[in-house]
């Protein structure tokens, strides 16, 4: 945009000029080349002025320091994610505790059983293959069933690991 009105007040100062010199010289004298020619050579200089000003060059990349954090007890990063989860919302407990307690059940499922982590996690999604499978309704109605009131989720998720660490096939 600066170039735009550099080049408006350059083509006013030029008009200025233009008809100042016209004022002055005879009206029956034609303008000569120098009079059209300068100001063309001017506006190109002022463009090419303005382009290579706003040119960069090209910058070699920093690396970017980053702070390695001190990690927190893991437990006391889950106690929080449950006192969390008692007081949230709904989604944030299915999305959050809930798929990380599914996602405990379906390794150590994949681990007794020796099935792949997909395949177990297929199967533990059918609720009739899940229960041939568990061997135990409390288990699957915690993990994939309806949600708890929010006063009643520590006890599930108490419940859950319990039986998730006493599961074996």
């Amino acid at each position: 945009m600066k170039l735009v009105e550099l080049l408006f007040w350059c083509g006013v100062a030029y008009t200025t000029m233009l008809l100042l010199i016209r004022g002055l010289l005879p009206s029956d004298s034609t303008p000569s080349i120098s009079l059209v020619g300068i100001p063309l050579i001017v506006v190109a200089l002022i463009i090419a002025w303005d382009l290579s000003r706003r040119s960069s060059s090209p910058t070699i990349p920093s690396p970017i320091a980053s702070r390695v954090q001190v990690k927190e007890d893991p437990v006391k990063f889950l106690s929080g994610q449950i006192k969390i989860a008692t007081k949230a919302s709904d989604s944030y407990f299915e999305t959050i505790v809930r798929t990380r307690l599914r996602e405990l059940l379906i390794t150590k499922v994949s681990l007794e059983t020796g099935l792949e982590k997909d395949t177990t996690r297929r199967t533990l999604s059918d609720p009739e293959q899940s229960r041939e499978l568990l061997h135990d309704d409390e288990l699957y109605t915690i993990l994939y069933g309806a949600l708890p009131l929010a006063r009643a989720r520590t006890k599930m998720i108490e419940k859950a690991a319990d039986l998730i660490g006493a599961w074996k096939s």
